[in-house]
């Protein structure tokens, strides 16, 4: 042990350093999968949303409620900053697809704003900050998480989310109000009575109510939970992450199994004199496998 101290001190830290960050990780990505998955609950994630090319009427919401889906007004607007990248901006919600508040606070007045965390990460933006677009200005009161935007996509056909030129925020209801109709996407997410039993159940519950939907309106947009990105990505990321991390515990599991391997071939060769008198000497097999494998 003495004589080749530095061999096991470093096969000791490549255990420890493996062993330690593979645990951390499953440990962190089990916790995050579990926040993930009791948000769609705490927040009532919407179970789908749809854009039409006008605003829905009465007679249309009317048909539409009877199917017994529920319909929530998810308008929103979108406003070019001066730093190049997109704010889409919301109104407050309080009854589904709900906001975490992670700093600051919730906006109160007209020229106030609360924007994705991610977004103020990647553009430098704290609370406090004002952003512009040339015309208006937007002071930062809070970093939020809008719980139908856990991956930044503007655009459910991109191949990859862009939280750096896209972000969302909230305004208050006074602030949204000032917006005019050729301003606005008509957005709406719905609600299903009650939760689909399995995915074949979600998909064709869906398939349903889009046909119920084109002979009302005419939309631009359909976008079903389990197919949208913006929401599933998040998690789909996390589960295949870690089946990643696994298989490298494997991998590096069979190397440090031939380091193993290699330094034990070495001391028996080098030490091959002293086994043999010591299995001359009386000690079995079982005694010197001991011996070695005790280090």
């Amino acid at each position: 042990m003495k004589t080749e101290l530095g061999k096991y001190i470093v096969i000791f830290i490549l255990l420890v350093t493996t062993i330690g960050f593979v645990s951390g990780f499953l440990v962190a990505d089990n916790s995050m999968l579990l926040a993930y998955n009791e948000g769609f609950q705490k927040y009532n994630i919407e179970d789908g949303h749809f854009v039409t090319e006008k605003k829905m009427n009465r007679a249309q919401l009317k048909s539409v409620a009877a199917s017994g889906n529920t319909l929530y007004e998810m308008f929103y607007a979108e406003e070019p900053l001066d730093n190049g990248s997109t704010m889409r901006i919301y109104k407050k919600r309080d009854k589904v697809n709900g906001v975490c508040l992670m700093e600051g606070e919730l906006p109160v007045q007209p020229d106030e704003i609360a924007i994705d965390r991610m977004y103020a990460d990647n553009n430098g933006l704290n609370v406090g900050d004002t952003i512009h677009n040339g015309i208006k200005s937007w002071k930062i009161t809070g970093l939020v998480a809008l719980s139908d935007y856990s991956c930044l996509f503007s655009d459910n056909n991109d191949t990859m989310f862009d939280s750096l030129k896209f972000g969302v925020g909230i305004v208050t209801e006074e602030n949204f109000s000032s917006y005019t109709k050729g301003d606005l996407t008509w957005c709406y997410a719905w609600k299903y009575p009650e939760k689909p039993k399995d995915n074949a159940q979600e998909k064709e519950w869906a398939d349903d109510f889009r046909d119920l939907l084109v002979k009302e309106v005419t939309l631009e947009e359909y976008v079903p939970c389990y197919l949208n990105q913006a929401i599933q990505f998040t998690g789909d990321d996390m589960g295949s992450d870690k089946a990643m991390m696994v298989v490298l515990l494997y991998i590096v599991i069979v190397i440090m199994a031939f380091v193993f391997s290699v330094t034990i071939s070495n001391t028996i060769t080098r030490e091959a004199a002293v086994i043999g008198t010591l299995r001359a000497s009386g000690y079995t097999k079982r005694e010197l496998v001991l011996h070695y494998a005790t280090m």
